[in-house]
């Protein structure tokens, strides 16, 4: 009988112990302050950052994280808002024990343009680093070129990147990257007449250092324009007016319609003899100027 009396006294413990945890959670997302930390998130982010953003929803996620319905970052473009990335889910989860030292831990997760985003972010003083993988994304679902420049790519990237800063401006900000975009292809080209272009498969390497993106290596095969892009750019907070210095070099593929020579027409005339055409991009990423060499 006693050991009876036991078992019912703990059974009314646990049932006790999991309501609690039940009505803490139920009122934790009751009375969840969502609007206020949408608008501190959205203060704070646009207060340190170039872009726009936009938060449809913002809930909690168990004990100590967050998710984020429908985030669209955009960037001013001549007065104009352009959508740079929509985010469809987005989930933030703060690990406990590092505050213990005083350290700030996340784990991401998120989905977006039909792909998955996963990484880390930490803080510790004034620096931080910030690493990022990602799968699957859809880069047509993507339209920044197309409001830009009048151009669509479409593809399906991978990569990772790692970036490290610390506060201040952007010469203070370092970091690396790699990607590969496979079934890449180029439309809605702003000349009359041409057809898309098939880019195949894109491979790169870029570094951040000291306010420049420094390509180490963007390389295409396999489509009807290979080559490869090497140089910088230079950052500046207003993004578009961020300059460029770049050398990139075409070679038509055998693939490689002759009805749309008028495209290398505009590369230069050393092409017709060697078959590759070597050309500079200046200005800056709103208004790129072309040079033929």
């Amino acid at each position: 009988m006693a050991i009876q009396m036991k078992g019912k006294r703990v059974l009314h413990a646990v049932i006790f112990i999991l309501l609690g945890v039940f009505f803490f959670i139920f009122f934790l997302y009751i009375g969840f302050p969502c609007e206020t930390i949408k608008k501190r998130i959205i203060g704070e982010l646009e207060a340190k950052t170039p872009f726009r953003y936009e938060i449809e929803e913002v809930r909690p996620h168990l004990l100590s994280g967050l998710t984020f319905k429908n985030v669209v970052i955009s960037a001013l473009v001549d007065s104009k808002k352009v959508e740079v990335i929509g985010i469809e889910r987005f989930r933030i989860t703060l690990s406990l024990l590092p505050l213990l030292w005083r350290k700030v831990s996340l784990r991401l997760w998120g989905e977006m343009l039909d792909g998955t985003v996963e990484g880390e972010f930490s803080k510790n003083g004034g620096g931080g680093e910030l690493a990022l993988l990602g799968r699957d994304v859809n880069l047509q679902r993507s339209h920044v070129l197309r409001d830009v420049m009048g151009v669509e790519m479409a593809g399906i990237l991978k990569g990772k990147t790692t970036i490290a800063f610390r506060e201040g401006d952007l010469s203070g900000q370092s970091g690396s990257a790699e990607f590969e975009i496979s079934g890449a292809m180029l439309s809605r080209l702003p000349l009359p007449g041409i057809a898309p272009l098939r880019v195949g498969r894109i491979q790169g390497s870029i570094e951040l250092k000291r306010g420049k993106i420094i390509i180490k290596r963007l390389a295409s095969s396999g489509g009807d324009l290979n080559g490869q892009v090497l140089g910088n750019i230079l950052l500046n907070s207003h993004l578009p007016q961020s300059r460029l210095n770049l050398r990139i070099t075409v070679k038509p593929s055998p693939k490689f319609d002759p009805r749309y020579q008028v495209l290398l027409s505009l590369l230069g005339r050393q092409g017709k003899t060697k078959g590759i055409y070597p050309f500079s991009l200046t200005g800056t990423l709103l208004h790129p100027r072309l040079v033929a060499k």
